[in-house]
């Protein structure tokens, strides 16, 4: 009989321990995708340094754009007039139209182009957001199928144990 009352505590114990370390891992599993989230979002502040950076030299790119703009038209103005050619009408007048829809073409572009990268920094910016999700669930996931498999070895285990107490005749069973 006590051989048996034995073999029901250490099945017992077993499944206790089975269940204990499926919760260890369960927590370490979790821990990881934790982790791992982080640094996947640690991108987002990434990104949105990067798109400062753009934005700010998309900036300073058209000041200076426009600032040698207003050197080129006064140049313009300078040479037609040291000419003596009246730069209200004419060609002078048309030079300087081109020159100005020259510039604002090419500022155009620059806005377009920001624009587009700022798309795509908000595309990139969401595709890691979601990745560090995908990271969290799948950790829980793993995690929740471990405590399962933990829970189902403490009920394979009581079962045994049960088995072992009722063959033994300690629940009134038969005896071997």
């Amino acid at each position: 009989m006590s051989i048996q009352l034995a073999m029901m505590g250490l099945s017992l114990l077993g499944g206790i321990n089975q269940q204990n370390a499926a919760n260890r891992a369960a927590a370490a599993q979790q821990r990881i995708g934790e982790f791992n989230a982080k640094i996947i979002e640690r991108d987002v502040n990434l990104l949105e340094n990067q798109r400062t950076i753009i934005n700010n030299n998309t900036l300073i790119s058209n000041t200076r754009k426009r600032t040698q703009f207003r050197k080129v038209q006064g140049e313009v103005v300078a040479n037609f007039a040291y000419a003596g050619i009246d730069i209200a009408v004419g060609t002078p007048m048309a030079v300087l139209r081109e020159n100005a829809r020259e510039l604002e073409y090419e500022i155009t572009i620059d806005k377009f182009n920001n624009y587009v990268t700022n798309m795509q920094i908000n595309d990139a910016q969401e595709d890691s957001k979601l990745t560090a999700q995908m990271s969290r669930m799948e950790a829980g996931a793993g995690a929740a199928a471990m405590r399962a498999q933990g829970t189902a070895s403490l009920i394979s285990s009581l079962g045994q144990a049960a088995k072992i107490g009722y063959n033994s005749g300690m629940f009134g069973g038969t005896t071997p």
